[in-house]
């Protein structure tokens, strides 16, 4: 007899004998995967399992228990060891009992069980049975297998209002419950009850004693919390039209109706947490499969079981970490073979591992294996036009990482039924996106990779810090709020053009919250600032009130889930307005994107052909860019004394740390209308020397190629090259119109150089001929003068682009060449490279001259194989290399200047 042919006097017998087996085939399963097995405790289970199956009469099952039970009973008296054999034929008995107790009801797809779920009709549905039918077909078209659980003849005269739905048990509760909805006349759903495994421990002593307990479907929870969030809406209105009441006895009440009702939500809250290792313990059997299948030999470790998480979030945890230790065994463990060369133990381990912080539940994955290869994923990256060669080649692992979490990114070289076509890790972003999680990844090559996830802990929000910013009312997890200040109490200051306020050392970006959820508005200035902190995420708050604090129940709104993805759910509050609760790490998207691009490339790579460009505006309100590095920070304007008989750009000095700086009054040198007022400073750094420009505005930063860059128009300088104030155009698809100003020409007006002459006799390298490139015309006209005693022949270009041309076309190579660093269409670094890298040119020096200082240009000026760097407004200096480059033995410059 087969078990779903077995009658039962009462459905609670049928499940009381589900309950135990499955508990027993736990049992079995969990003890054959551990390293070291406890042999009494498989040789129990087996026993049990054949005795409960004699009861009712389950022959089959009864011939298989009792072969595994004579197998354990051999190693219990040491007849034979417990080897691969046993451990493979409890197994085997597992997957056996576990079919017969399913029922081998398969679906479409597979093998999956099915279970059964409960559609209820309206009372006064006037076609009952094709609402059956239309149930069926609704749940069918999204979950493969579903079915009826009515013969299909008898639906013309069915007239039942409960419809009984056989259902895959892998479908997601929330797919089902969405194809029904189109349904008309059904007015509730039901889910069967959930069947988890029982601890080891429990199932251990199942046999001696039972704890009383009563199974609750998640529907009925989650119902008894929405009536605890209506409890508390009420006794939030009380409070809120009574406030004015001082009568003792009424808030008394008030304050106890609260408590106890917090006292429930409480309650409610923690039956809804359930501990991880109900998820973990499947996944020593799969490890152990997936190992077999690939020819490996794999451990799997779990630590913090014990963890507890929100139902909710787990329901949908499972897939996600089944993805990640499938790529662990396929992609990350190596073949037994290959980890003995390597001096690596024969056998893989990956470490599963849970714990509760700040909040949220962290799961790691983590494996010894061979570590992830970036250089496949540049590959990929470029072949998905995701990434440019030249930005692949410089990205950083961590910027890499991300798209690894892209569909269709997959490094195998091979597809398997485990692995190779390009899904699963996008599926784990997916998720993390609907639960507002983060993954970050760490891999080392030859020593493994840790996949770190973050999640909250509850998709409930117990307490809330209430905030108004202009027509908002938010709310803030008060688990992220730090602090909440008086806005007159905190400085802010600015840090690249940005606000910022002070955390002891470092400074922590400020933001007005108004302006962050509605980009269009320009925020009043807030009377409070809010502190906060979400993992890696810090920002300072600028908020109109404070309301303070209340319990609130959240509610997800889907259909206002992607138009807003900063908004985790909508809550009521007791005056009846609606509250909006933010995801912190999601509205303020800013702060993680400047931490990744830092730490993704804080100099950028020799040969890029890129920049950092600061933009700003100025008082015609046209963008401008300054490259970054020769910024040196952005602050509040101070003071400036006016300096009586200076040029007329020369607004004075400001003193700054310290430091007298001269401030140049940009709008009149580039003769533009001056604004009322420039609350703004760009302290910036040209060849060794401070200087600072007013601006009324600094908007951002920007990472652009040099080839986006287009040469000033003939047009416009035509006339006047030497007072022409810019070098260039950007015209960017997000921003728009972006003018490089030549701030060279600039100081060079309000402070000439001068042109000492060199010392060496000009008749060792007179009529040597130099190709001078660079898209200053007063720069041109500096170095054509610092190099005229020398009786060179000077050619001039436009741009590093006109050069390569020139060289392309087979024009040269001259006897030296003289490039700035800082020229569209190709940059100074990016043309030396190109230079050194062809054999006509190889032996060419090259002289890199900048108005960028510090020693990274130096070794970035090595690393492109540069002969020398020097900086601009140094003319004696530049004479000086460019002589020494050019003699028959190059002498030595001074040690500043080689590259």
């Amino acid at each position: 007899m087969r078990f779903r042919d077995v009658q039962w006097e009462q459905p609670e017998e049928r499940e009381l004998f589900l309950e135990e087996a499955r508990e027993l085939l736990d049992t079995l399963e969990t003890e054959a995967l551990a390293d070291r097995p406890a042999i009494d405790v498989l040789f129990r289970a087996a026993h049990t399992l054949k005795g409960s199956g004699g009861m009712i009469g389950l022959d089959q099952w009864v011939q298989v228990a009792h072969g595994l039970e004579e197998q354990l009973d051999a190693v219990r008296q040491g007849e034979r060891a417990y080897d691969e054999a046993v451990k493979t034929a409890v197994l085997r008995t597992v997957d056996a009992l576990r079919r017969e107790l399913e029922g081998d009801e398969p679906n479409a797809a597979g093998s999956a069980r099915l279970r059964s779920w409960t559609v209820y009709l309206d009372p006064t549905c006037p076609m009952p049975g094709v609402r059956a039918y239309q149930a069926e077909q609704a749940v069918a078209e999204r979950i493969p297998g579903a079915r009826l659980a009515i013969d299909a003849h008898e639906l013309a005269h069915w007239a039942g209002l409960e419809i009984p739905l056989l259902i895959p048990a892998d479908a997601k509760s929330e797919v089902v419950r969405q194809a029904l909805e189109s349904v008309a006349d059904v007015v509730r759903v039901e889910a069967p009850p959930e069947e988890g495994p029982a601890p080891a421990s429990e199932a251990a002593t199942a046999s001696s004693g039972r704890e009383s307990t009563v199974r609750i479907g998640v529907e009925t929870i989650e119902r008894l919390l929405e009536t605890i969030g209506e409890l508390l809406l009420d006794q939030a209105q009380l409070e809120h039209q009574l406030g004015t009441v001082s009568d003792p006895a009424v808030r008394s009440l008030l304050t106890h109706l609260r408590r106890k009702a917090l006292d429930l939500q409480e309650t409610t809250l923690k039956a809804r947490m359930l501990p991880l290792d109900r998820l973990f313990r499947q996944y020593p059997r799969a490890v152990h499969d997936m190992a077999a299948k690939l020819g490996k030999s794999i451990r799997l470790e779990t630590r913090g079981g014990e963890t507890e998480l929100d139902r909710l979030v787990m329901d949908s945890l499972h897939e996600p970490l089944l993805h990640l230790l499938r790529n662990a065994c396929d992609h990350g463990i190596e073949p037994p073979a290959e980890r003995q060369a390597l001096g690596k133990a024969a056998t893989g381990t990956i470490r599963l591992e849970a714990y509760a912080a700040e909040g949220h539940v962290h799961i790691r994955i983590q494996d010894d294996g061979r570590g992830i290869n970036w250089q496949a994923v540049r590959r990929k990256a470029v072949e998905q036009r995701w990434l440019s060669a030249e930005e692949a080649e410089a990205a950083s692992p961590a910027t890499l990482a991300d798209y690894l979490f892209r569909p269709g990114l997959s490094t195998a070289e091979r597809i398997t039924d485990l692995s190779g076509r390009g899904v699963g890790l996008d599926a784990v972003r997916a998720f993390l996106d609907q639960v507002h999680g983060t993954v970050t990844v760490e891999s080392e090559p030859g020593r493994g990779t840790t996949f770190h996830l973050e999640l909250p802990m509850t998709m409930a929000i117990l307490t809330a810090l209430l905030v108004e910013a202009g027509p908002y009312t938010l709310g803030l997890p008060i688990g992220v709020v730090e602090r909440i200040e008086e806005r007159q109490a905190v400085p802010v200051g600015s840090v690249l053009g940005h606000p910022a306020v002070a955390d002891g050392e470092d400074p922590v970006a400020c933001y007005h919250l108004e302006e962050l959820l509605d980009p269009e508005r320009r925020a009043r200035d807030g009377q409070y600032l809010v502190r906060v902190r979400d993992g890696r995420t810090r920002a300072a708050l600028i908020v109109d009130r404070v309301l303070g604090q209340q319990e609130v129940v959240v509610k997800p709104v889907a259909s206002l889930a992607a138009l807003s993805p900063w908004m985790t759910g909508v809550a009521l509050l007791g005056d009846g307005r609606l509250s909006f609760m933010l995801d912190v790490r999601r509205v303020v998207p800013a702060t993680a994107a400047e931490r990744r691009e830092t730490a993704e490339d804080t100099t950028l790579r020799a040969g890029s052909n890129q920049m950092e460009l600061l933009v700003f505006r100025l008082g015609d309100g046209q963008r401008y860019g300054i490259n970054v590095y020769k910024t040196r920070e952005v602050v509040v304007a101070p003071a400036i004394t006016r300096v009586p008989g200076q040029h007329p750009w020369l607004s004075g000095f400001a003193r700054l740390r310290g430091q007298t700086v001269p401030v140049v009054d940009l709008h009149q040198a580039l003769g533009l209308p001056a604004p009322e007022q420039c609350e703004l400073m760009l302290i910036t750094e040209f060849s060794r020397t401070v200087q600072a420009f007013t601006v009324p505005e600094v908007e951002r930063m920007l990472r652009v190629g040099w080839d986006e860059v287009e040469p000033l128009p003939t047009l416009l300088g035509a006339q006047e090259p030497d007072r022409r104030r810019l070098t260039g155009l950007i015209d960017h698809p997000e921003w728009g119109p972006i003018q490089l100003i030549d701030f060279e020409q600039i100081l060079a007006e309000v402070m000439p150089p001068s042109y000492p002459p060199p010392a060496e006799p000009k008749g060792l390298v007179a009529g040597k001929t130099v190709w001078l490139a660079d898209d200053s015309a007063v720069a041109i006209r500096q170095v054509e003068k610092a190099l005229e005693p020398l009786g060179l022949v000077v050619r001039t270009f436009a741009d590093g682009g006109a050069v390569w041309d020139a060289i392309a076309q087979g024009e040269g190579p001259p006897d030296l060449f003289v490039l700035d660093v800082e020229m569209p269409r190709l940059d100074g670094y990016t043309l030396t490279q190109r230079l050194k890298s062809q054999a006509r040119t190889a032996r060419v020096p090259v002289l890199l001259h900048t108005s960028l200082s510090g020693h990274w240009h130096q070794e970035r000026s090595l690393s492109v194989e540069a002969d020398a760097i020097v900086t601009k407004f140094d003319p004696a200096l530049l004479a000086r290399t460019v002589a020494g480059l050019l003699l028959p033995s190059p002498t030595r410059a001074p040690e500043e200047v080689p590259a």
